[in-house]
């Protein structure tokens, strides 16, 4: 196969991409960015796909938000002897895509890590965020460990029902499947996003096999509309059992959300990298247009939205029966990611508005505030 020029080099690539992302950062992307076409080109030319179904850029993707010293520039370069012509062509086109057009380096190499899963990519749906995958891996430990802990353990006790709300990539219920024990859940992922859910749809074939016995559906569906919870009720039922049904449980356990939570102050100042080509509707809460309606200032639109669709649904009031209580009580009905510190006192206000008084708030690891839980307990003598 032939190699390239001997005048192809790394150093101008790296002085572009260091001119938008910092020198150190822009290191690291170009290491990823060669990597990614020395693995994925060679897969494709090969036609070699591991057994899962994952191709070679899986272990690429698992390293872009892991913490590595960025390569030096002498190792940047010795990459220039093991690329193509046709891989030289592919990695100039990739940094100018990067540097002239913004291009997010996720959409660029089609794929982003989450927990076990592996989640294809591409414009203009949203793409997991670190944060994201972090709480979904925290929320897995913590249903994972009360199953656990309940009365009567794992044996015959039916899967949670989970909702997926704003599903975007299907990464958090592909995330939630993949982590926890086989038979715990039944998620459904919704979205207003026809190009979100065919995304999800496509990820859900792609890690069926890391599933163990919990299943995963995608729905396209716009959680505004005043017969949403008449339709997911209808979802459920189709999932419940005659022993659930009986027990007078809500149709869903739990409703899980990385919901737009962006101000529109806040989305003007984002990087075009996110306001070119990620899909506005999965940031910034849009309501529904009306005479005289205006833009959310708060960011949280939606996640009122998702409290008042848990109350319409039953899920602020504990469970009654004995098999459910010993776990519903103990899980949070509603889990919504948030913008940080500036929203975690309202979004609690606006849950504990909708029943679900008992409300806790998660950071994540650069210390933000990230995710806010809404329990199912009663308030403090009712």
């Amino acid at each position: 196969m032939p190699r390239s020029p001997s005048n192809n080099t790394m150093l101008p690539l790296l002085r572009k991409l260091a001119q938008k992302v910092g020198g150190e950062q822009a290191q690291n992307e170009l290491r990823w960015l060669t990597e990614h076409v020395r693995e994925e080109l060679t897969d494709i030319a090969h036609s070699s796909r591991s057994s899962d179904g994952r191709g070679a850029g899986t272990h690429l993707g698992a390293r872009i938000w892991r913490d590595q010293p960025a390569p030096s520039v002498e190792e940047i370069e010795r990459d220039n002897q093991r690329l193509t012509s046709i891989q030289w062509a592919w990695l100039r086109q990739a940094v100018k895509d990067r540097v002239e057009h913004n291009k997010p380096l996720q959409y660029i190499i089609g794929a982003q890590p989450f927990g076990r899963a592996n989640i294809t990519v591409r414009p203009p749906v949203l793409i997991p965020r670190w944060e994201t995958e972090e709480w979904t891996i925290r929320l897995a430990e913590l249903i994972a460990t009360t199953v656990r802990s309940s009365v009567g353990g794992t044996a015959g006790r039916r899967p949670l029902n989970i909702l997926d709300a704003c599903t975007g990539s299907g990464c958090v219920s592909l995330g939630l499947a993949s982590e926890l024990p086989p038979d715990t859940v039944n998620a459904l992922g919704v979205d207003v996003s026809p190009e979100a859910v065919a995304l999800a749809v496509e990820n859900l074939a792609l890690n069926q096999a890391l599933l163990s016995g919990n299943t995963v559906r995608f729905r396209q569906l716009d959680l505004m509309r005043s017969d949403a919870a008449a339709r997911l009720a209808s979802e459920a039922e189709a999932e419940s059992d005659e022993s659930r049904r009986a027990s007078g449980s809500p149709a869903w356990d739990m409703i899980v959300s990385n919901p737009p939570y962006v101000t529109p102050a806040e989305y003007e100042g984002l990087d075009p990298d996110v306001r070119e080509w990620e899909d506005k509707r999965a940031l910034v809460p849009l309501l529904p247009p009306h005479p005289g309606a205006e833009d959310d200032p708060s960011g949280l639109a939606f996640v009122a939205r998702l409290a008042a669709l848990a109350g319409e649904m039953g899920m602020a009031a504990p469970s009654v029966s004995a098999a459910d209580s010993s776990i519903g009580n103990r899980l949070p009905r509603l889990v919504v990611e948030i913008g940080g510190e500036h929203q975690a006192e309202a979004a609690c206000q606006i849950m504990r508005d909708h029943r679900l008084y008992s409300t806790e708030v998660w950071k994540d690891m650069a210390g933000r505030s990230r995710v806010v839980l809404g329990y199912a307990k009663p308030k403090q003598g009712e």
